[in-house]
């Protein structure tokens, strides 16, 4: 993959601070079924969710997310997978426990974000804030409706590119994934703020958002609070939410592909290019793609 360096201007604004390191894991469920998932790990609730949702689909994607969140985490903090517990923040907006989830009882525990969409699973971790957001590429049947929604600057660009699907399904995803890292999700209004593509407009001061390379059939984004960030992404196969046939943590092996440094002065859309190795993603709005629910 290639490396983007930050700008010299990008290098001065940050004002010397380092770049904040994102650690993104991806993982594709199209020949996963429901029953090689490894649903020992889920907790109660966890289980109650994937047990309600009707579509055999939909029920792969959860598990398949909530099981990886959990191996991921595990690795981190050096403990059983099945132990890890999650609280949610105070919400930024009315102080309900609704916000960002976290990690329970654990000091110096990674911030984390958790999406999927589509048939993809994205998962974020960070010492800042972070949050993610993946999404199937909608039909162009409602693009224009939900463009609506959007910032004006945002829906500029949109009708610019002739209400391309692509391109409202990047700007969507921008939006989200700076939403979840906020901690306010959707509950803050969509045309808020500006997370367009074109720097018509500034964006929201401290965070720095990025375009995530994927497949064709997906948007993907990735923002963190800090004025740069280094994106390590890496590429998880099926087997990583199997049930282990060794060590539990054999998949974290894995090799991440080569960081890139992304500043909020560089437009990744189009400065990152993805190796033939790596098979991250992008895409909009589903009824997947929420943090975990608790």
């Amino acid at each position: 993959m290639a490396v983007t360096e930050p700008t010299p201007r990008a290098a001065a604004s940050a004002g010397g601070v380092p770049a904040v390191e994102v650690d993104l894991w991806s993982i594709g469920v199209r020949g996963i079924t429901e029953g090689v998932l490894d649903l020992s790990v889920l907790d109660a609730a966890e289980l109650g969710r994937f047990e309600g949702l009707r579509r055999a689909q939909d029920r792969v994607l959860y598990g398949t997310a909530h099981i990886a969140l959990r191996r991921l985490l595990a690795a981190r903090l050096g403990m059983p997978p099945a132990e890890v517990g999650y609280l949610r923040e105070p919400c930024p907006c009315c102080g309900a426990p609704h916000g960002r989830p976290a990690v329970l009882g654990r000091a110096g525990a990674p911030h984390f974000s958790l999406s999927h969409g589509g048939d993809m699973v994205l998962i974020g971790m960070a010492s800042r804030p972070v949050g993610v957001d993946v999404e199937a590429v909608p039909s162009v049947a409602g693009v224009r409706d939900l463009t609506s929604s959007l910032h004006p600057l945002e829906r500029g660009e949109i009708a610019d590119e002739a209400f391309s699907p692509e391109t409202f399904a990047r700007i969507w995803t921008r939006k989200e994934a700076y939403l979840k890292g906020l901690g306010t999700g959707l509950g803050r209004a969509l045309d808020a703020d500006y997370l367009g593509e074109t720097g018509r407009a500034p964006s929201p001061g401290g965070w720095c958002v990025s375009n995530v390379p994927v497949d064709g059939r997906h948007a993907a984004a990735v923002a963190v609070e800090g004025p740069e960030m280094t994106l390590r992404v890496t590429s998880l196969p099926a087997r990583f939410v199997y049930p282990p046939s060794g060590s539990p943590s054999a998949a974290l092996s894995l090799s991440p592909s080569d960081s890139l440094s992304v500043s909020p002065s560089v437009s990744p859309s189009d400065s990152l290019s993805v190796s033939p190795s790596v098979s991250p993603s992008v895409s909009p709005p589903g009824d997947g793609g929420r943090e975990p629910s608790r």
